[in-house]
């Protein structure tokens, strides 16, 4: 027979994407010191001021990466070195054909679709807890709503093949792309965390 004080004790509680929250159980009085202790997790494409891997083998100059770093955990990554892509390298484009997106380099007609999925499947299985993603707009891999999926003569804007499969995993996670950190800040940025 179960206990009726069983079901009515609260747990703490966790968002998907792994910050704590309030709890209003009487057996962990040190939750909201712990709440306001801990940093959010960002995770940050690695292009946004950590390393020089566009594929133009430059760096995106990223003044508000310093802050970020003292008020959060930070997680840097490059979806194509992941998968395998050299620095400098040719530039892919994202195509639709057959009713799904192909990771196209254009030069050598390349389809590196399946690497690009895989690395960040891989990536993403193993990251843990994230809070925040801040990623590269227009990139084909880490664009958020601003990449051109061309189809026939003309294209649409869409996510890249990382940012896809990241807002999929992390449904609860915030996500912006550089530009919109640069327009509200990363004290405003945080607080959306």
């Amino acid at each position: 027979m179960r206990s009726s004080t069983s079901s009515s004790r609260s747990t703490p509680t966790r968002k998907s994407s792994g910050r704590p929250r309030p709890t209003n159980n009487p057996n962990t009085p040190f939750t909201s010191l712990f709440i306001i202790l801990s940093r959010p997790r960002i995770v940050v494409s690695m292009c946004l001021g950590f390393e020089a891997c566009r594929y133009n083998g430059e760096m995106v100059d990223a003044d508000w990466l310093k802050e970020l770093l003292f008020k959060s955990d930070v997680v840097a990554v490059c979806p194509e070195v992941l998968a395998g892509r050299r620095v400098p390298r040719k530039p892919i484009n994202l195509y639709k054909k057959d009713n799904r997106v192909h990771v196209i380099q254009d030069e050598t007609g390349l389809d590196v679709t399946v690497a690009l999925e895989v690395s960040s499947d891989e990536f993403l299985s193993t990251l843990g807890d994230v809070d925040a993603f801040i990623l590269k707009s227009r990139s084909p891999s880490c664009g958020l709503g601003t990449t051109k999926i061309r189809w026939g003569d003309s294209f649409y804007l869409a996510s890249g093949v990382f940012a896809q499969k990241a807002m999929e995993a992390y449904g609860e996670a915030v996500f912006f792309d550089e530009a919109g950190l640069v327009g509200e800040g990363v004290d405003v940025f945080l607080k959306r965390v």
